[in-house]
């Protein structure tokens, strides 16, 4: 990776922190850092030679830079991307891509005027695991999916507080979920939301008013593909769990993140896959990203904003589902082109 790429780093909490060490590891240089907490910033930026600190937002878009990581908050995501857009600065920002889709559309418009690299933080397009999954149903008829999402919050709270706030995180949907929900999407070739409906409910540590997120969750959609997926969310559960599971007429196949190698059935014929230890791309989601911005090359953006969108519309149909007690359809995205699967 060329070292002249100069990155700039808003909202220096973990997710910052991490994918700032990522960059530079990269070959990348961290410039410059932003956060509302001075101290956050002083500390993230002192891991980083030469690298500023601050809390102005316009003393930190006055610092040349090339690539910008938005690790911000959800709801704070347009400011950030609309004035990184007026300056042409490439754009990694962590899922999801925005708060809903009308913050959303606000940052596409900025970005496909500005033509800038903007990639969003699903990093399990990045994995070997779902890419091997998804050659090995090349072929075959999937009919549906499940995925299920286990953590421990509710119960060590082990987490940044906002994790668990519905008004900043928009709730397990949109914090948890949304990272397998978009993998089902890697896997199945892009397939587009059509339908969702939720339901939940929150009935752990009561005591805890400043939490209003479900610890329990239950989610069904269907995608323009014409499969049907559920997803369940525990967010109160002691072990770590990202589970996947296709079925199809002629396989049942089991990729689960915890687990060494992809499990199931192919034709009648027993499955057990480990997969490589890289992807083809042997990339990340901050190297593909670098990368990409080094040539100038698309292709290494497996989760471009415009499709991180789509993932947006199936979560903002399931949280819109658990208002109104209805099966809601997703609100279509103007003006996107499909993604080539």
């Amino acid at each position: 990776m060329a070292p002249e790429l100069r990155i700039g780093v808003t909202g220096a909490g973990q997710l910052g922190t991490h994918l700032a060490a990522a960059a530079r590891d990269a070959g990348a240089a961290v410039v410059a850092v932003h956060d509302i907490r001075r101290e956050a910033a002083d500390t993230l930026a002192a891991a980083h030679a030469g690298a500023i600190a601050t809390t102005d937002i316009d003393a930190f878009f006055a610092v040349a830079m090339d690539g910008l990581l938005v690790c911000t908050v959800p709801p704070v995501r347009v400011d950030p991307v609309t004035r990184a857009c007026a300056k042409g600065i490439h754009l990694l920002i962590e899922k999801p891509p925005a708060y809903d889709l009308t913050a959303g559309r606000e940052c596409l418009a900025a970005i496909e005027k500005a033509d800038v690299m903007a990639a969003v933080g699903f990093q399990l397009r990045y994995d070997p695991r779902y890419e091997r999954l998804k050659a090995l149903i090349e072929g075959h008829d999937v009919h549906l999916v499940r995925t299920v999402c286990t953590i421990n919050y509710y119960l060590d709270f082990a987490m940044s507080p906002w994790f668990l706030q519905k008004a900043i995180s928009g709730g397990p949907i949109a914090e948890q979920a949304i990272h397998l929900l978009d993998c089902v999407r890697f896997v199945l070739g892009n397939p587009r939301p059509t339908r969702a409906a939720a339901i939940g409910a929150r009935n752990m540590a009561l005591d805890r008013d400043e939490f209003d997120a479900e610890n329990a969750l239950q989610v069904m959609y269907e995608l323009d593909n014409g499969v049907f997926g559920v997803h369940t969310n525990h967010c109160g559960h002691e072990t770590f769990h990202f589970d996947l599971e296709l079925i199809g007429p002629h396989l049942r196949l089991h990729a689960n993140i915890t687990e060494a190698t992809i499990r199931g059935v192919v034709d009648g014929e027993p499955v057990e896959v480990t997969p490589p230890a890289r992807s083809a791309l042997g990339l990340d989601k901050v190297g593909a990203w670098l990368k990409a911005i080094e040539t100038g090359d698309r292709s290494y953006l497996r989760s471009e904003f415009a499709e991180a969108l789509q993932t947006l519309a199936l979560v903002d149909a399931a949280i819109k589902s658990q208002s109104t007690g209805k099966i809601e359809e997703a609100e279509s995205i103007a003006a996107i082109a499909p993604m080539t699967p």
